[in-house]
């Protein structure tokens, strides 16, 4: 019984440490500069229809965030998925991913899921299943139903991000 209530002990305790290691805090700072850009590109999108959920994230190894975003509204999400936006570390519009199911999950930098210095960026797309999002040099693709198909084990044990259930929700 002892190694029962220790065994249960351990599992809670690095599920919890592992659920406050992988949290974000949320920076007003940054959530403000995110929607300022998100108001420029959508300049015209119903004001019910303005949702994202965001999670920073250093793509290059710089020790500089990029910032991967998700847009949650109607206007931005079908039957086949939202669209995603990667902001670059002045919040500028680098790439935007069409058709992308949310969470999605990202390459460990200086690993093999590193393409020309950016990690991988690993999204699920409806009726293909998760496919590798590779930088090409100066942008990752936008048509995740283009990208190469993946094992679901190349995402095992990563932090999802974009992950509708942990993530707020924002409106700009």
């Amino acid at each position: 019984m002892k190694v029962t209530n220790l065994s249960l002990l351990l599992f809670l305790f690095f599920s919890l440490t592992v659920t406050f290691a992988n949290a974000q805090e949320v920076d007003p700072a940054i959530t403000e500069k995110i929607k300022q850009t998100l108001a420029k590109l959508y300049p015209k999108t119903p004001a019910n229809d303005r949702n994202f959920i965001y999670n920073a994230v250093d793509l290059n190894d710089d020790g500089k965030n990029e910032y991967l975003v998700g847009l949650t509204g109607s206007t931005f999400c079908g039957s086949a998925g939202c669209n995603m936006l990667v902001l670059n570390n002045k919040f500028g519009l680098n790439t935007k991913m069409t058709i992308v199911q949310f969470p999605v999950y990202v390459g460990p930098p200086a690993s093999k899921e590193v393409t020309k210095g950016y990690s991988n960026i690993y999204v699920s797309t409806k009726g293909i299943g998760y496919v590798k999002m590779a930088w090409n040099g100066s942008k990752y693709p936008t048509n995740p139903s283009l990208a190469t198909k993946i094992s679901e084990n190349v995402i095992s044990g990563k932090y999802a991000f974009l992950d509708e259930s942990k993530n707020a929700l924002y409106n700009f």
